[in-house]
């Protein structure tokens, strides 16, 4: 099963930093709430950000040897590192919403006022991304609709939005930037050939064809290591587990060039969207459409299929003069020998050749059977989940920086920004036990934006206090409708 893989730079309990630091001091606190207060409190937090539902595993702290016994491997976490077109830490937050919400609040230098205070907070913080991100959803949807291959609306001609020259373009560049802020990283071509072309499991090859396709974009997130069966003459045929590096989610965008034969069910009119879960990097051919990419036979299964003829002619020449120089007319004895000599090379090639065909299918068959349970979305829904998750990136983001230059700003500890990225890296690597590299200038300016943070000359952070930061808020909800 996929294993999110623990950072190697996870400090421990004892070694991690106190959350104010080891000079922080905690405020007296304040008579506790009394019962009603306390229900209201709850209800709040819940309403915001529900839990998870019973049944369901919410996210908890797991010990590097947990995940080593879940996944059946050892190895140093630096491998998965090495996918291609990512960082070596994770960008996106690894955490629900509501989850790190709550995570925040059972802090125990907070007193019941402040998390009250912090309760509201986010309540409101998350309301204000959620506005903004509804925008950019039906932005996008506008503007992917006469490119979308599964519209069911009605045409009104002038009234509907109809695709132009440069529609494709002015879409994927919303879309780029929508998944940049939803923490995706775009992979270059070249690393989607070097993934298509290395042999997979199987032993097949596949060669790209690029040549097809008007657009042809991927982005991709997050690090994963999953587990699989396999086979090979190596093991002498036993079955064995191998783990692969995957990435966690993959977009892809294309669009095929006008005037292709491409089957009765493709169009090259309209822009395609898939996103998946769980993609090793070696799968990338599973991954594009059939048309995109071809098996490639190798040479040695060509020597598999052509030694046997190439073997038998002269083996058969050897054997039919011989035999007629032994039994000098008598021909129409040897005549089924003959035939035996002859059918059994060709019979060995094509069973080769049937061999090779039979590998493709298989790994066809493994392809559908994989993807009918790691496709997340196709086409407009990708739009959505996508969405959802950058509205979710931002919203942590924001929450995490306000929190650590509120509190720090509480005992007279302001800091820097670099400060600020360590502090929330290793609280962050305490709690998930991932390492995270944490977007602390995009975090920044958000908050420098909605009016929650301040920085001064010399490059000290503030933020502004919790009660200013409500107001601030509230008010600038209040100018999302103005009709009184």
């Amino acid at each position: 099963m996929p294993t999110r893989l623990p950072s190697s730079d996870a400090p421990s309990e004892d070694e991690s930093p106190a959350l104010m630091g080891e000079g922080s001091q905690t405020e007296s606190v304040l008579p506790p709430l009394s019962e009603e207060d306390e229900s209201s409190l709850e209800k709040l937090v819940d309403a915001a950000f529900p839990p998870f539902p019973e049944g369901e595993d919410s996210p908890r702290e797991v010990s590097p040897k947990e995940i080593e016994v879940e996944a059946g491997f050892k190895s140093p976490p630096e491998i998965a590192y090495q996918l291609p077109g990512l960082d070596d830490r994770e960008r996106s937050l690894p955490i629900r919403q509501g989850d790190l919400t709550r995570l925040l609040l059972a802090e125990p230098d907070l007193s019941d006022l402040e998390r009250q205070q912090l309760a509201a907070f986010g309540a409101i913080l998350g309301a204000s991304f959620h506005s903004e991100f509804y925008d950019k959803l039906q932005m996008l949807k506008e503007r992917y609709a006469p490119l979308d291959p599964d519209s069911e609306y009605a045409n009104l001609k002038e009234h509907s939005i109809e695709a132009d020259p440069h529609s494709d373009e002015t879409f994927l560049r919303a879309l780029e930037d929508a998944l940049t802020r939803a923490n995706y990283s775009s992979l270059d071509l070249e690393l989607i050939e070097e993934a298509i072309t290395a042999p997979n499991e199987m032993g097949l090859t596949y060669i790209p064809d690029f040549s097809l396709f008007e657009h042809v974009k991927v982005w991709v997130r997050g690090y994963t290591r999953i587990s699989r069966d396999a086979r090979s003459s190596r093991t002498r045929f036993r079955k064995r587990t191998v783990h692969l590096d995957a990435y966690q989610r993959m977009v892809i965008a294309l669009k095929f060039k006008p005037g292709l034969k491409l089957g009765p069910h493709v169009r090259s009119e309209v822009l395609y969207l898939r996103m998946f879960k769980d993609v090793p990097h070696v799968d990338m051919e599973m991954h594009l459409p059939e048309q995109g990419t071809k098996v490639r036979m190798r040479l040695i299964d060509k020597a598999q299929i052509a030694s046997p003829l190439v073997m038998g002619i002269p083996t058969l020449v050897i054997k039919l003069f011989g035999a007629i120089g032994l039994v000098t007319g008598v021909a129409s004895i040897l005549t089924w020998g003959v035939l035996g000599i002859l059918v059994a090379p060709i019979s060995a090639g094509v069973n080769s050749f049937f061999g090779f065909h039979r590998a493709k299918a298989k790994h066809l068959s493994a392809m559908i059977n994989k993807l009918y349970y790691l496709t997340l979305a196709n086409n407009a829904s990708v739009l959505t989940r996508m969405v959802d998750s950058a509205e979710d990136e931002e919203y942590k983001e924001a929450m995490l920086a306000y929190f650590f230059l509120w509190r720090s700003g509480k005992n007279s500890m302001p800091m820097t920004e670099v400060e600020l990225d360590e502090r929330i890296e290793a609280y962050l690597a305490k709690k998930t036990g991932v390492g995270i590299n944490f977007e602390v200038k995009d975090s920044l300016d958000k908050l420098f934006r909605l009016g929650l943070a301040t920085r001064d000359p010399s490059g000290e952070l503030r933020a502004v206090p919790i009660d200013q930061a409500l107001i601030a808020l509230d008010r600038q909800w209040d100018q999302t409708f103005r009709y009184s």
